[in-house]
Order: structure tokens, then C-alpha cells, then sequence
């Protein structure tokens, strides 16, 4: 039986702080980065930075 890949997801509130309901969805860590990246830099005009990438890391779970 082949491995089973488990779908991550990523809540903007839980590393924001805010009220934000932006959800970001993927099967590997580097697909929620991106689109993680884009929201941050689109949606609330942040800088994407080492430090805001290990806070998006930690906030990354197994769905």
C-alpha cells in the first residue's frame, strides 16, 4: 500500500491574530508557503520575512 499523504492547512487567524478567514490548503509545506506568501503580501501588505515564514510553519497542521 503506497503512503498516504495527508492534506495541510494553514488558518491566517491563528498566525495573524486577526479576524482574517483566509484558509490556505495543500498536500506538501512548500504549497501552503506560497499561497500563504501571496495572501500575506496581497491581502495584508506584510513583507514576507524568515520570521513570518517560521510563524507559518508552526502554524501549519495535518487536516
Amino acid at each position: 500500500m503506497g503512503k498516504v499523504e495527508m492534506e495541510k492547512i494553514l488558518r491566517c487567524a491563528e498566525v495573524s491574530g486577526s479576524a482574517c478567514a483566509f484558509v490556505a490548503r495543500g498536500k506538501t509545506l512548500d504549497e501552503i508557503l506560497q499561497q500563504a506568501g501571496k495572501h500575506a503580501t496581497e491581502v495584508h501588505k506584510l513583507q514576507v520575512t524568515p520570521e513570518l515564514v517560521e510563524a507559518v510553519k508552526k502554524a501549519v497542521k495535518e487536516a
